[in-house]
């Protein structure tokens, strides 16, 4: 009888006894981030898109701006608490690569990333790392545990997996998306890849006489060329476009680097200048931005 008793109590004891938690680790670039107070803004754009799963300790390579990168790009700390978190982890996604830097030969090498949109690097004069035409970083690795980390000097442009996505995400291009979106040239052109879009910002399409009332009504027809000459065959960055491109009508586009990266047709008395772009929409699409329309 009391060794019958002696057991309940036995096993009420371990039936009591707590399980104690689940030991948390720190990886060595959760460490990075969350101690080095120059990446204060990245660690809250890692928070904002809910991604810590990005710091585990994996084989990645992962190019990271400082605060002063992130700054000068447009993201201090208010822009980064109001963007959503869809949007903070498409950022950050593409930053990383699914595996070690890939160079194989002269020019861009695709490099696969997480977000599942190739970023292509290549090497400048200096022999730092170029990517997608115009974001720099000094070519040297830090290992991170099993992460590989390169601290990036300018930011990389947005990528995303559809023209589209890109042409949507900017309202200061909303008119040409506009148009695009009226002559369905994306679906039924462009889908293949291997072009370059040089997208008129807003100020350019009103000044040609279409807001957006009149994209709503006017006939495709009549938008359709405008949408085919701002479309050149190629997929260029800003540091390779040729000094010739023809555009979707067969019309020819002058390039020019005289005063910075200008286009002009025969319709252009004024060339047209580059803004900014270097914008990859999938595997064989660059987004650019200009602010004047292409009439070859």
């Amino acid at each position: 009888m009391l060794s019958g008793v002696l057991s309940l109590l036995f096993i009420g004891f371990l039936a009591c006894k707590k399980t104690p938690p689940p030991k948390i680790v720190v990886t060595p670039l959760q460490t990075l981030v969350n101690t080095d107070t120059s990446l204060t803004l990245f660690h809250r754009m890692i928070l904002q898109a809910n991604d810590a799963g990005l710091l585990n300790d994996e084989s990645v390579t992962a190019f990271i701006p400082r605060n002063n990168v992130l700054i000068q790009g447009g993201y201090p700390d208010s822009v980064i608490d109001s963007m959503s978190s869809a949007y903070a982890d498409r950022i950050l996604r593409y930053q990383f690569l699914s595996g070690a830097l890939n160079l194989t030969g002269p020019g861009y090498t695709p490099n696969s990333t997480l977000l599942g949109v190739p970023l292509f690097i290549g090497l400048d004069a200096s022999g730092n790392l170029l990517l997608n035409g115009s974001a720099t970083a000094a070519n040297t690795p830090t290992p991170v545990g099993k992460a590989t980390v390169y601290f990036l000097s300018s930011l990389v442009p947005p990528g995303a997996d559809s023209l589209p996505q890109l042409l949507q995400a900017d309202t200061s291009i909303s008119l040409f998306a506009q148009i695009m979106g009226r002559t369905n040239l994306y679906d039924s052109l462009l889908l293949s890849g291997g072009f370059s879009v040089l997208a008129p910002n807003n100020p350019a399409i009103l000044s040609a006489g279409f807001d957006s009332l009149r994209i709503d009504t006017v006939a495709v027809d009549t938008l359709l060329p405008l949408a085919l000459n701002q479309v050149v065959k190629g997929a260029w960055f800003s540091t390779t476009f040729p000094s010739a491109l023809t555009t979707l009508t067969g019309g020819s586009i002058t390039v020019s680097t005289t005063g910075g990266l200008q286009f002009a047709g025969s319709g252009n008395p004024t060339p047209v200048p580059w803004l900014h772009g270097d914008q990859v929409a999938g595997a064989g699409l660059i987004l650019h931005y200009t602010n004047g329309i292409l009439s070859p």
